[in-house]
């Protein structure tokens, strides 16, 4: 009986033990979870201040060393430092140099007492004397310090040898950790506390909270700059379209002049031919002399006579014949001279509807016919040719598809291969006949169909280590060598990506260039 009771009394002891355990097991589960909840609340809400802080530096276009001095800020007030300071790597030589302090950060070198009073009571004055610190190698040195398995130092009542003997009298505790952009270092922040029993010490946990804070940091440093580089590309590239524009606008109009030269020196050629002394043209010879004799010999019945015998004359058929050709050479000349004045100022007027065409369809897209593209955007720049002795050609297969694009961009395309092609003879040497060819013919590429624009020339070629940067926004080698290709190539990829289409170099050196637009031809035939 005695047996039985103890057994039961041992499985009712077993049974509450096993209960507390449980019960206890659940509550220590419940607070991990609590703690747990409470980090990743911490955590989002130190990633929503953060990415606050990124698009304030977006919209108000701050520098990186603005966003790290509030970031820093923001660093101290959420682990309850006394103080706070982030260092700026200097890629160059490696040197750590001071950007912002927060909060009552000792000085990083050995000042004064005085000084250093004023600077720990006045952070706005300390930003200013901590700007003017350098350490030379810090990045190596403060590497050193960072054990690679937590990503941060916690020095406790001690401190490194890169800190100032002083320093520890305010920061008895010191953590540290970097913040790496693009995986290199960018900055290192140092956040520090004293010891007094009012006051939050810091601990190793907040180190490692201090490390996920710096890769948000990071990871908005990365943002900012990524939206910088698009914003100043896109600027970069808009800049580059409105030169291009005003390229070819500042061609038009140097066309224009040109053909309007040649009309003027025309009608000066003509004006003075009429102007000339009206008793001694041929014309007026006949009407004043010639005629008057022959009606005069006419009445007194003495003409047959008169032009037979007379010595004078006898010579008035040879000169009447001399006359009537001269009039007629005079009248061919004439007729030469008003065919070209015509054909200059049709040609004036074509390239001034071309221009309010070029202007007019920018921005609109339609199915056109790319040879039609070529030909009009030759013919802006035919005076220049001339100018410089350049022939060019156009041979277009018939009945190619249309493509879809807007035509003013394309023509700005075709003008600048063209202007870049007559630069490249230009520069050249050799004295050999400057030719340029352009080519429109169907094209497929891995059974996909193209018309395509090549843009020949038999100029100087072009290396192909430069080949492989042509395309790369603002690179240019004209200042070296005028004949390399180079500003508006880069615009002009971008153009026909947009339709897409691409752009290929074929060069052989000393021979000449060609570049080969290739455009999708589209659902419309």
């Amino acid at each position: 009986m005695m047996t039985s009771t103890f057994m039961l009394v041992f499985i009712i002891a077993v049974l509450c033990g096993v209960i507390l355990y449980m019960h206890n097991s659940v509550i220590i589960v419940n607070r991990k979870m609590q703690q747990q909840m409470k980090e990743v609340m911490r955590e989002r809400e130190a990633t929503t201040a953060i990415l606050g802080l990124a698009q304030e530096a977006i919209g108000t276009d701050i520098s990186d060393e603005s966003f790290l001095s509030i970031f820093i800020e923001y660093a101290q007030r959420t682990l309850h430092g006394r103080g706070a300071a982030v260092m700026t790597v200097h890629e160059e030589d490696g040197s750590l140099k001071g950007c912002a302090v927060a909060g009552i950060f000792p000085p990083m070198r050995n000042v004064p007492n005085q000084v250093e009073q004023q600077l720990l009571a006045h952070s706005g004055k300390h930003t200013e004397f901590f700007k003017e610190i350098k350490i030379y190698g810090g990045v190596d040195l403060f590497n050193a310090l960072i054990p690679p398995d937590k990503g941060f130092a916690y020095f406790n009542k001690t401190q490194p040898d890169i800190f100032p003997k002083n320093f520890g009298r305010n920061a008895a505790i010191i953590l540290m950790a970097p913040i790496k952009v693009k995986g290199k270092t960018f900055a290192y922040n140092i956040i520090v506390s004293g010891e007094e029993f009012d006051e939050h010490n810091i601990s190793e946990e907040d180190g490692r909270y201090l490390v996920r804070l710096n890769e948000i940091a990071s990871l908005s440093l990365e943002g900012i700059t990524v939206y910088r580089e698009r914003r100043d590309y896109e600027k970069q590239v808009q800049t580059a379209k409105e030169e291009g524009m005003l390229q070819v606008s500042a061609g038009i109009i140097h066309n224009i002049g040109n053909a309007v030269t040649v009309a003027k020196l025309t009608v000066l050629e003509m004006k003075e031919k009429c102007l000339e002394n009206i008793e001694e043209t041929p014309e007026a010879l006949i009407a004043n002399m010639i005629v008057p004799t022959i009606e005069e010999k006419l009445k007194e019945g003495k003409l047959q006579e008169f032009l037979s015998t007379d010595n004078i004359g006898k010579q008035y058929v040879g000169m009447m014949k001399e006359l009537l050709s001269n009039i007629l050479r005079r009248s061919s000349d004439m007729v030469l001279h008003i065919k070209s004045l015509s054909d200059k100022l049709y040609h004036i007027s074509e390239i001034i509807e071309l221009q309010q065409r070029f202007v007019g369809e920018l921005g609109t897209e339609n199915m056109i016919s790319l040879t039609q593209v070529v030909e009009s955007s030759v013919k802006i720049f035919d005076e220049t040719f001339n100018k410089y002795n350049v022939n060019i050609g156009i041979h277009a297969k018939e009945g190619l598809p249309k493509v879809l694009i807007d035509t003013s961009m394309i023509s700005q395309v075709f003008i600048n291969l063209v202007k870049n092609a007559v630069e490249a003879m230009e520069a050249q040497t050799s004295d050999r006949e400057k030719n340029i060819n352009i080519y429109v013919y169907p094209e497929t590429i891995d059974g996909k169909k193209y018309v395509a624009g090549k843009v020949q020339d038999n100029g100087p070629g072009i290396d192909k280590n430069v080949i492989e940067r042509l395309f790369q926004f603002g690179f240019s080698t004209k200042e070296k060598k005028r004949h390399s290709r180079g500003y508006g190539l880069s615009s002009c990829m971008e153009t026909v990506k947009k339709y897409g289409g691409m752009i290929k170099v074929e060069s052989v050196k000393g021979e000449g260039s060609s570049f080969i637009v290739l455009l999708p031809v589209g659902d419309v035939g």
